[in-house]
């Protein structure tokens, strides 16, 4: 069986890498939080740069989409996984998405065209990890994998996927800053943006430390605001008193939104992601190291705050939030009439 390596060889025995690409329709299913969401974007972009026709199984993006008009998006679970292998030359599906939460057959892990993907780690007796695809008479080897081969290598996950489109299938990953329309640009104006929360509390610093933040940049002449699920937004509004708090049904009314502001702080977390992809500097507060792989990645204006030190409380829980240098946000920032 033939093996795809760096390209199609035309009569003349040079390679021609595009021409391969150039009509291949390629469907991507994602799974559907927020910060996952940008990085399977980032690999839909490099099927893109190569020529491909590419369609992005994604109800949360739907809103979205004029937002990426290189990118056919459509509701995802519409189709079963077979009906969608049977529309197109390859499928690059999340594998938490697919075999976690959607109805699960074991013909799927035979679909010749279909590889299974994910941030870290496909599970083992799943049988998927190592699988190779076959598209249209060509092999790409081991397709079905995780993004990410080394979490303490200091790549971001932006580029493990970059990495992975070209270590199996040899794309370029294109230039980072026009996946999104000119539409969506960073503001130069006083607005900071903070996403306080996070779908899992052990993630989250600490809202009164927010607050301080925020009334900490009000004084150096920030406008600072807050964004958090809907879910969210009444008890915020009553735990965050002079500020305002917004929350956005849909990803489109959030990006319109986001793109007014000149910094985004988060905890790790979809929003720093999204920031990072538009464009905006980033702050994000983690509880882990500095070079954390899921930091965000798309622009090079993304800090790190993170513990000086940590500590683990009656052999349970991790003691972190104490430790983190929040200072240097607005140290960093400074005062709006220096910018």
């Amino acid at each position: 069986m033939a093996v795809y390596e760096k390209g199609v060889r035309s009569a003349s025995g040079r390679l021609k890498p595009d021409e391969f690409f150039a009509s291949l329709r390629v469907a991507i299913i994602p799974f559907p939080a927020l910060g996952d969401l940008t990085i399977y974007l980032r690999l839909a972009w490099s099927f893109h740069h190569a020529g491909a026709q590419v369609t992005f199984c994604s109800s949360v993006l739907l809103s979205a989409k004029d937002y990426f008009p290189w990118l056919t998006v459509i509701p995802d679970g519409e189709s079963a996984l077979g009906e969608v292998a049977s529309d197109y030359d390859l499928v690059i599906a999340c594998f938490e998405k697919c075999y976690r939460m959607d109805a699960w057959r074991a013909e799927y892990g035979e679909l010749p065209n279909t590889a299974f993907v994910t941030a870290k780690k496909i599970a083992r007796e799943s049988g998927l990890d190592g699988r190779d695809v076959l598209v249209r008479g060509r092999q790409f080897p081991s397709a079905s994998r995780a993004f990410c081969l080394d979490s303490k290598s200091g790549q971001t996950m932006v580029d493990w996927v970059d990495s992975y489109a070209k270590t199996v299938f040899h794309l370029d990953a294109g230039p980072k800053g026009q996946m999104l329309s000119h539409e969506v640009q960073a503001s130069q104006g006083d607005l900071v943006l903070i996403f306080p929360t996070t779908p899992q509390a052990k993630k989250n610093y600490w809202l009164g430390g927010f607050r301080l933040l925020a009334a900490t940049l009000r004084k150096r002449g920030w406008r600072v605001e807050f964004i958090c699920m809907p879910s969210e937004h009444d008890d915020l509004a009553v735990r965050l008193p002079g500020f305002l708090v917004h929350s956005f049904p849909d990803i489109r009314r959030l990006m319109e939104y986001v793109t007014g502001a000149a910094t985004v702080i988060s905890n790790d977390s979809g929003g720093g992601h999204l920031a990072s992809m538009m464009g905006i500097p980033t702050f994000t507060i983690t509880r882990r190291r500095k070079q954390f792989v899921w930091r965000p990645g798309f622009n090079k204006d993304n800090t790190v705050l993170y513990p000086l030190m940590r500590f683990k409380w009656l052999r349970k829980h991790y003691v972190w939030r104490p430790f983190v240098p929040i200072w240097r946000i607005a140290s960093q920032l400074g005062s709006r009439s220096q910018v």
